[in-house]
């Protein structure tokens, strides 16, 4: 009886703040402006703010629209609300570049109202070359295929249905890639890295939190000094490479019959067929069957579990 009566009172709370999620949303009609640019079908895009979030979508269409949204709080804010006389905004095209900034002219106790932040969402054709940057909130960027750079201070990372050159940093939150391809950089000094449906080469540093990947079909290095890292991988035909000084590795792999092998732990667990080399309850090094891709997991405060 009771344990129905807690079900019910967390499907009500997960309902109420899935709610206000839908209401905070930003929609077009709040913003406090938005810029057309007609452009190439893969500009340049600029982006970057001091005191909100940076979201960038890609589309079909030969052309950048910039939507730019201030709130207080929770309170968006129009024309008729507030001047941003405290703020330097620039939106504007330069050849094929659409550059997008907002920024405090000055800061202390003279500086204005500084609850107020200002975010930008754009829209930009799929082969955009993006460069989005914010001091005091998330990044997130979808649906875009040349090269992606997105950087935040304060706030976390997400990509979704990205390709190309990714290049993802936070030193305060995490970063979630989910369905990406190229080449990828993702780092975080104070957050957990998440990734899945991912195929190329990445690279996953963390310096705060635990790693968790899913459903890979790349070459991978991932690192962490504060967690534990979970690897699932689809196919294993490039080097994976796995390390952190505070956590446990487990992994799981389709069948090999062939490839290299360094593991070590305060415990590695794996069954072994057609191997050559040295086994230790805390080191493995050595090939199975004629060798091939490098699988390395080494860890200095837990297990190393292969499946």
């Amino acid at each position: 009886m009771i344990s129905k009566l807690i079900q019910k009172i967390s499907a009500l709370i997960f309902f109420l703040l899935a709610l206000s999620g839908l209401v905070l949303a930003q929609s077009s009609d709040r913003a406090y402006r938005v810029d057309t640019f007609s452009t190439s079908g893969s500009p340049h895009v600029n982006i970057s703010t001091s005191g909100g979030s940076v979201n960038v979508i890609g589309h079909t269409e030969n052309e950048v629209i910039v939507e730019m949204f201030v709130r207080r709080g929770s309170r968006y804010l129009s024309p008729a609300d507030t001047d941003l006389s405290d703020f330097d905004i620039i939106i504007r095209k330069d050849g094929d570049t659409v550059i997008a900034e907002a920024v405090r002219k000055r800061s202390g106790i003279f500086s204005g109202p500084r609850n107020i932040s200002i975010s930008f969402r754009v829209h930009a054709p799929q082969f955009s070359l993006v460069d989005g940057r914010t001091s005091g909130g998330s990044v997130s960027g979808e649906n875009l295929f040349n090269k992606v750079k997105l950087t935040t201070s304060g706030g976390s990372v997400r990509v979704k249905e990205v390709e190309g050159d990714i290049n993802l940093s936070t030193s305060g939150g995490s970063i979630t890639v989910d369905r990406a391809s190229g080449n990828i950089s993702a780092r975080t000094s104070g957050g957990s890295i998440s990734a899945n449906d991912i195929y190329g080469d990445a690279e996953f540093r963390t310096s705060g939190g635990s790693i968790r990947l899913e459903n890979i079909s790349a070459k991978v290095s991932a690192r962490t000094s504060g967690g534990g890292i979970r690897g699932s991988f689809t196919t294993f035909m490039d080097d994976i490479e796995l390390q952190t000084s505070g956590g446990s590795i487990r992994i799981n792999l389709p069948k090999s019959d062939h490839y290299d092998l360094q593991l070590r732990g305060s415990r590695v667990d794996i069954e072994l067929r057609n191997f050559s080399g040295e086994v230790e309850r805390n080191y493995i090094r050595g090939k199975v069957g004629e060798g091939g891709p490098l699988l390395a997991a080494r860890t200095s405060g837990g297990t190393v579990t292969v499946r």
